[in-house]
């Protein structure tokens, strides 16, 4: 499988579990919780193969996560949280603005996988060795920087979504935002 056809698989796999869990008005469960972290789980393992310890690579892992973070936290901000007067369960509700931000990050991911296996791809490899990657490295340091900014958006969204609806259930029984 080339590093494109990986990010297809990424991609597609994180934002149909995202808007699936998330999109419309939704009960807060641990289902609801769990499904895009088991997927998550399941991500990792399948596309990253080597953690770069040190160097580019480490660099663009840990810039990936920490986009990954903000793009999680932008998105859980767009989830309107309710609760319910006659029982007191939450329900969330996302809407057209939530999954705008999952489709265009998600279409950016894939343009940007796509442009480094056909468009940009000497330029990109010679920029990593350039910072000291070596050649046979660099599909690993692309896939793992985008796998680990989608895999870190799906966590950030969950912790997120969790610790709102525990404050939600705090506050007094009405509509929490």
């Amino acid at each position: 499988m080339t590093a494109f056809e990986q990010a297809l698989l990424v991609n597609a796999a994180v934002l149909t579990t995202t808007l699936l869990a998330d999109l419309g008005l939704k009960q807060v469960t641990r289902k609801r919780l769990t499904r895009p972290l088991i997927t998550a789980a399941a991500i990792v393992p399948l596309f990253v193969h080597t953690l770069f310890a040190s160097g580019i690579g480490l660099t663009v892992e840990v810039l990936g996560a920490a986009a990954g973070v903000l793009l999680g936290l932008a998105a859980a901000s767009r989830l309107k949280i309710t609760r319910r007067a006659s029982d007191g369960a939450l329900s969330t509700t996302g809407g057209w603005d939530y999954a705008a931000i999952w489709i265009t990050v998600s279409a950016a991911r894939t343009l940007f996988s796509y442009g480094a296996s056909y468009w940009f791809t000497y330029s990109l490899g010679r920029w990593f060795v350039q910072h000291g990657a070596l050649p046979t490295q660099v599909d690993a340091i692309v896939t793992n920087g985008l796998v680990l900014m989608a895999v870190a958006a799906v966590l950030t969204r969950t912790v997120a979504l969790r610790i709102r609806s525990r404050n939600a259930l705090a506050a007094e029984p009405a509509t929490v935002h």
